[in-house]
């Protein structure tokens, strides 16, 4: 409890002055609630003070942030940055959101891994639209969940796993989280009687967009405690069968709106990836989606 308010005294002092100027741009953000992310006040091996707060966007309030990962890359290979969740190469897994004062209405994500200590992170699923949920509120996590699939072919051993956010007010934000990828368990194989019915469930449909597979994914409703939280949690998820491109040869994650030349659609639309990777999951079309622009600061050539 003393911690707890020791916390809270230091958020006040170090952002009241922030929030009194500018409310709405100060908190109305998301960020990674599960996994937990490097320097998160709920992660088990933040220590002293959490990063305050990981929902504020890049270079948000007259402060520079560092990419990748807010900075907190440095924390690799200490106490602070060990691994919070296992995972197995190929299962399905999920993520949660949680935010300060909103959601900002959607916008769209992405997550990737990173297994080169963050010089380069790779597209694992892309949400086009609606990511974070708009009607998911932003106080309850177990509304702003989302499965993915963990690429299968993901090497053993700790990676990264990054959350990239773009609003549609030109901003971002990217959480990172320290976590173990185990090889595929391998499960003996096991032939139904002769005397059971070979016949199999329906497959589930897809739909391609210039070779890229989309399907829905639908999200768990039940959150487990950090650091045990599983994709079995989900009592219906939708399966898809594993990705057939190989883990070097997925595209980078877009990185936009933080000087680099590349700017996503302001207000009136969410974001088009360039290159959106082999699982793609589409939003529910309230608004439209369009590419960021320029195309060759955006890593994609014209006429996509």
């Amino acid at each position: 409890m003393h911690s707890l308010i020791t916390n809270t005294t230091f958020l006040l002092v170090l952002y009241l002055p922030l929030l009194l100027l500018n409310p709405s741009t100060a908190l109305a953000h998301m960020q990674l609630h599960f996994p937990p992310a490097l320097k998160a006040s709920n992660n088990p091996h933040t220590i002293g003070h959490p990063k305050v707060p990981l929902y504020f966007p890049f270079d948000c309030c007259g402060k520079k942030t560092v990419y990748p990962c807010g900075g907190h890359l440095d924390l690799l290979g200490t106490s602070e940055g060990k691994s919070v969740i296992s995972w197995e190469a190929g299962s399905i897994a999920n993520f949660s959101l949680i935010g300060g004062t909103g959601n900002h209405w959607g916008g769209s994500c992405q997550v990737g891994f990173s297994i080169d200590n963050g010089t380069t992170f790779r597209v694992a699923t892309s949400y086009e639209g609606n990511c974070p949920h708009r009607n998911g509120g932003w106080t309850n996590p177990e509304a702003q969940t989302f499965n993915f699939t963990i690429p299968a072919d993901l090497p053993e051993g700790n990676a990264i796993f990054a959350w990239n956010w773009f609003n549609r007010e030109q901003e971002f934000n990217m959480n990172c989280a320290v976590v173990s990828i185990k090889s595929p368990t391998s499960e003996p194989l096991s032939y139904p009687s002769l005397s059971l019915s070979l016949s199999s469930p329906s497959p589930p449909s897809y739909h391609y967009r210039r070779g890229w597979r989309r399907h829905n994914h639908t999200s768990s409703l039940h959150l487990e405690a950090p650091c045990s939280r599983s994709a079995a949690a989900d009592p219906s998820p939708t399966y898809s069968s594993p990705s057939t491109m190989a883990w070097k040869d997925r595209p980078e994650m877009l990185v936009a709106d933080i000087g680099n030349g590349c700017l996503t659609p302001h207000t009136t639309a969410e974001v088009k990836y360039p290159n959106p990777g082999p699982d793609v999951v589409p939003g529910d079309g309230v608004y439209p989606l369009v590419l960021p622009t320029p195309a060759q600061a955006c890593g994609y050539v014209a006429g996509y």
